[in-house]
């Protein structure tokens, strides 16, 4: 049977036989109890206390056995369903990028009175300087100077052509988790694609891409298609610029 068509359990079992370490073993190394462990090998996460503490038992198992921690995490999410976490959190849990701090509270309260005092001032500064005359003469219109004309032959009209990067993004086999971020880090978008659904991205400067399963994806980059990214259950991390089909 291939790797492919194991599942979580049964893969994770194999690399613990074939490195020669009993159940027992992997308990005393990772500090997880032996059940959890044999639970997990027969793909019941049930006694992990939650997803969230079945991923990083899988993670420190597999550390243990030699095992890809990216793709049991993968197999992970298409046996429990577990794909609209926002993917800021994937990425943080796998430590592909760093905790980001809470942001502060925004106060309308504070913000309706910063408003309304700006308001207050419109009205009140036309009304001081109307108590005080003018005593500036106002300029003749005849006598100001006319723009030059922009019609001339020897003139050049300049273009500014705006450049990007743009992505889409089609589910071709399957279901995967994706998530996508601009230049400044910002999440773009956090969630799944399912086999048929296509999504389009676009920025001005770059952008960052991670799919969970990238054998179930196609990508078009720039009006190219590059085709699927990688292998069933491979996780895939890419970066795209303007001009640029080829990933980083």
């Amino acid at each position: 049977m291939s790797l492919e068509n194991l599942t979580l359990g049964t893969e994770i079992r194999d690399a613990r036989e074939r490195a020669g370490y009993s159940i027992k073993k992997v308990a005393e190394i990772t500090r997880i109890r032996e059940a959890v462990i044999a639970d997990i090998e027969s793909d019941d996460f049930s006694s992990c206390g939650g997803n969230a503490y079945a991923r990083g038992h899988i993670r420190t198992i597999a550390k243990v056995v030699k095992l890809n921690a990216d793709v049991l995490i993968a197999k992970f999410a298409e046996v429990t369903g577990d794909f609209d976490r926002p993917m800021v959190d994937l990425l943080e849990e796998s430590s592909v990028i760093k905790v980001r701090p809470a942001k502060p509270q925004i106060s309308y309260k504070a913000l309706a009175s910063v408003a309304a005092g700006v308001v207050a001032l419109l009205i009140a500064v036309p009304a001081v300087i109307s108590l005080f005359p003018n005593n500036e003469t106002s300029p003749n219109p005849s006598s100001q100077g006319v723009a030059p004309s922009t019609t001339d032959k020897n003139s050049t009209v300049v273009a500014t052509k705006t450049s990007g990067v743009s992505l889409v993004v089609t589910g071709i086999s399957g279901k995967s988790w994706m998530g996508i971020q601009d230049a400044s880090g910002a999440q773009v978008f956090s969630g799944s694609i399912a086999d048929g659904e296509a999504k389009s991205f676009s920025d001005d400067q770059l952008l960052q891409v991670t799919i969970g399963n990238a054998a179930a994806v196609s990508l078009n980059v720039n009006g190219q298609d590059i085709g699927t990214p990688g292998g069933i259950g491979e996780v895939v991390h890419l970066s795209f610029e303007p001009g640029n089909s080829n990933n980083g």
